[in-house]
C-alpha cells in the first residue's frame, strides 16, 4: 500500500515511539516439522509493527499448509516446484516452514523495522540449509511490484499471507498487488487467512476479489488445525472468527 506523504508522516512521528527490537529466539514445531525464529517475547507492539510477533491465524494457516503441503503447493507442477510469495510477512513463520519443507519460498513485506527482522529469520534458515529469500513490497506500489517481476517473470504459483487485511482501506491494494504478481496457471493460488475484525471488511474483502477478477472457496479451519499446537488463549472464540480463503483467478 503506497502513500508516501502519510507513510513518511508516520513514521517520523511512530517510529521512536513504538520501536521494540527485543527478540528472542524461539522453536515452533508443528507436527514434526520445527524451524527457529526471532520473535518479539509478546504482542507488545503497536502501529504498524504488528510484524515482530506471531499471530493466530499465522499459526492456523502454518497448520494448513503443512498438512496440505503436497495437494497445493504441487497442485499442477511439472518437473520443478513451484514459485510461493507471503504477502505481510512479519516474522516469516508460514514461508520459513514452506523452507524447511524445501519449497521455494520469497518473503515479503513493507515496514524496514520488520523488513530487518524477516531478514534475520531469512538469513537464519539460509544458514540452517533452508534456503529462502526476503522482498520489499509495498501493496499497490507499481515499482515494487515491477521490481518483482524482474526477478521472478513468470509470477507465482502460490501467494499467501496471514492476517494482513486489518483496514479495508488495505485491501484494495492487497488484491492489485495479488493480481500482478500471481501466475496465471488455471492451478494458481492466493490464500488468505485473517481473524475477523468487521463483518463490513470481511463483505468488502470479497466483494473486491470479485473485483479484481477472483472467485473464492472457505476452507473449514475445524477440518484440519491441531489445537495442541495453538499457543493463543480463548482458542474456541478466537478460531470462530478466523477465516480461511481460497482465491483463484476466474477462467
Amino acid at each position: 500500500m503506497s502513500d508516501n506523504n502519510n507513510n513518511n508522516d508516520s513514521d517520523s512521528m511512530f517510529g521512536d515511539l513504538f520501536l521494540n527490537k527485543s527478540y528472542i529466539k524461539k522453536t515452533i514445531k508443528y507436527f514434526d516439522v520445527e524451524i527457529v525464529v526471532n520473535v518479539l517475547n509478546s504482542a507488545s507492539t503497536d502501529f504498524d509493527l504488528t510484524g515482530q510477533v506471531i499471530w493466530p491465524a499465522a499459526q492456523v494457516l502454518t497448520q494448513y499448509m503443512i498438512q496440505k503441503k503436497n495437494e497445493h503447493i504441487y497442485a499442477g507442477a511439472t518437473n520443478e516446484q513451484l514459485e510461493t510469495l507471503e504477502l505481510g510477512a512479519g516474522a516469516g513463520v508460514c514461508g520459513l516452514f514452506l523452507s524447511r519443507l524445501g519449497k521455494n519460498c520469497v518473503l515479503s513485506d513493507n515496514n524496514e523495522v520488520v523488513l530487518d527482522l524477516l531478514r534475520m529469520n531469512v538469513e537464519e534458515s539460509c544458514q540452517r540449509g533452508y534456503p529462502c529469500k526476503e522482498l520489499k513490497i509495498d501493496w499497490g506500489d507499481n515499482q515494487d511490484i515491477q521490481q518483482c517481476l524482474n526477478r521472478y517473470p513468470n509470477g507465482f504459483d502460490i501467494i499467501f499471507g496471514s492476517d494482513i487485511c486489518y483496514w479495508k482501506t488495505s485491501i484494495i491494494p492487497l488484491f492489485q498487488t495479488v493480481s500482478a504478481l500471481l501466475s496465471h496457471k488455471s492451478t494458481s493460488t492466493f490464500l488468505l487467512c485473517y481473524q475477523s475484525r468487521s463483518t463490513q471488511t470481511d463483505q468488502y474483502l470479497l466483494e473486491q476479489a470479485s473485483l479484481h477478477n477472483f472467485t473464492y472457496e472457505f476452507i473449514d479451519i475445524n477440518s484440519f488445525v491441531n489445537t495442541e499446537y495453538l499457543t493463543f488463549k480463548d482458542q474456541d472464540t478466537t478460531l470462530s472468527i478466523i477465516y480461511l480463503i481460497k482465491f483463484y483467478r476466474k477462467q
